[in-house]
């Protein structure tokens, strides 16, 4: 079985940037035509530009995921489109103390990493079960499994995207629609390496990390790219952890 992405058409949210950029590069680079969304024009018409004129099959789409009535203007976009790969990749993060977050602050993570990933996927279903052999890839974080200290509110978020992929797995696999997720450590991206600009939590990092370095977001787009392929048809319902062995070493 060829290890590509020839003849699929993938969506990926928040595409633009970090993670997600790798994600949507990646997809590309094995054959994919990638649908981005983003909530930014500029950032959106920047990158899509840019692939274009390397030759790939990519479109953009504007729209906020956390703005449940923008998706019937994304399902007129890609109406006459067959979709066989989602990457639920928006998310983010507001570490605060437990106690420190206001009513405002809650609704906004776990719209930003939960609810919006549910009602996506939701308005998605007609799409993927009409796809043969379509795949949901949700990116989790190690947060969702290990206490790191980033925030309760976000590790909850993620914790639950880890169980929402297992029980849709089982619901959804009469469909033939695979669902995995992806946890990563810390990684790369422009959010993180500024919090790494403090040294104590960068030693913590390090020093945690068996691999003894920060995973690049190029690493976490490879596990996501092999899930979204046939070559791994026979998995659905795990999360891949991306951790250079952090996991593996806590006691």
């Amino acid at each position: 079985m060829s290890w590509n992405l020839q003849n699929k058409t993938a969506i990926v949210t928040g595409g633009t940037k970090g993670i997600g950029w790798s994600i949507v590069n990646q997809f590309l680079l094995l054959g994919a035509k990638v649908i981005v969304i983003a909530r930014n024009q500029a950032n959106l018409n920047h990158q899509i530009n840019a692939w274009q004129a390397e030759g790939y099959a990519v479109q953009g789409i504007v729209a906020d995921i956390t703005d449940y009535q923008s998706y019937n203007a994304i399902l007129s976009a890609i109406a006459d489109q067959k979709i066989d790969i989602l990457v639920n990749n928006v998310g983010g993060n507001l570490p605060k103390k437990f106690v420190d977050y206001t009513q405002q602050d809650i609704q906004s993570i776990f719209n930003l990493n939960l609810i919006s990933n549910i009602r996506f996927t939701q308005c998605l279903f007609a799409k993927l079960s009409a796809a043969s052999g379509a795949v949901v890839v949700n990116i989790s974080s190690i947060a969702g499994l290990e206490d790191v200290g980033t925030g309760s509110l976000y590790a909850v978020c993620k914790a639950a995207i880890i169980q929402l992929t297992k029980s849709l797995a089982v619901e959804w696999a009469p469909y033939q629609i695979r669902v995995n997720a992806v946890a990563p450590w810390f990684t790369s991206t422009e959010r993180i390496n500024t919090m790494l600009h403090d040294k104590s939590l960068q030693d913590f990092v390090q020093s945690n990390t068996p691999l003894r370095r920060i995973a690049s977001p190029d690493q976490i787009a490879h596990a996501v790219a092999f899930l979204a392929m046939d070559a791994s048809n026979y998995i659905t319902g795990d999360t891949i952890v991306v951790d250079g062995g952090f996991s593996a070493e806590r006691k």
